[in-house]
């Protein structure tokens, strides 16, 4: 029986989230995906952790290099022995030895006073060259324009999944265009579904965003779902894909308009 790779609870196949922790359960084989701020395993596609919520855009990564450290101390080298006087020599042979070695001396320190070459005048103090200038740190690269929609829609989403968790009217119709066709069905529709049905675990993606003009967008949205039922407390595991168009009222972006399965 397969296991939940975070707690490693007894799960059945096909479960999509653990019934302990929260882990999302599928796709083993593209490896294991955790969420940074709480630590469940979650889709390799989604845009928001299921359990926390937190944003889950890839991030940097401390490097930490090993073996780089001082290098210890080199102990200084012994001074070198002296040599041994040299013993037994009669004292006539070591004051004639050091009167040769003065007269040696004498005669160099006459030879370089008469040979040393005259000291040219200073010249001009050279001028040390200037420390070249700082290079300018890089600019931050701004996002694209789609990239920006995409982040502005994405908690457009987040506002309806929260909703649908908490089954919240108010916030639900809110990301909803007042021109929404069958505004009011869908009102109702959404009341019925949550008395029989209760939101177990609900995540998203959008998986594409194409912007029509400044005012308008399209973005292509898979939501996966666990429903239990109210009446039986059965688990089931669904997923939805939506064709959504968002057009911007008053400064914020609402759901027009949406097709299923596009």
């Amino acid at each position: 029986m397969p296991q939940c790779p975070h707690c490693h609870t007894a799960c059945e196949t096909g479960q999509r989230y653990c019934s302990v922790c929260g882990s999302f359960l599928l796709h083993p084989e593209q490896g294991n995906t955790f969420c940074p701020q709480c630590g469940i395993r979650v889709s390799h596609r989604q845009e928001f952790c299921h359990e926390c919520d937190a944003p889950l855009k890839a991030g940097a990564s401390k490097v930490f290099q090993e073996g780089v450290g001082e290098q210890p101390p080199r102990a200084p080298s012994a001074p070198a022995a002296p040599a041994p006087a040299a013993q037994g020599l009669p004292g006539w042979v070591i004051g004639a030895l050091v009167a040769a070695a003065v007269a040696v001396v004498i005669l160099l320190i006459i030879l370089f006073s008469r040979t040393s070459p005259t000291p040219a005048p200073p010249g001009p103090q050279a001028q040390a060259p200037a420390a070249p200038a700082p290079a300018p740190a890089p600019e931050a690269t701004a996002p694209s324009p789609a990239e920006e929609v995409k982040d502005q829609l994405q908690k457009v989403l987040s506002v309806l999944r929260e909703a649908q968790l908490k089954k919240n009217i108010t916030e639900f119709m809110s990301v909803y265009s007042t021109n929404f066709p069958n505004y009011e069905q869908k009102r109702a529709s959404a009341l019925n579904s949550w008395e029989k049905f209760d939101y177990v675990n609900l995540i998203f993606t959008v998986d594409k965003v194409q912007t029509i003009d400044p005012d308008n967008a399209l973005a292509w949205v898979t939501w996966y779902m666990d429903i239990r039922n109210r009446d039986n407390q059965e688990l089931a595991g669904t997923t939805q894909s939506f064709q959504v168009r968002f057009a911007k009222e008053l400064g914020h972006w609402r759901i027009r308009d949406l097709k299923e399965g596009q």
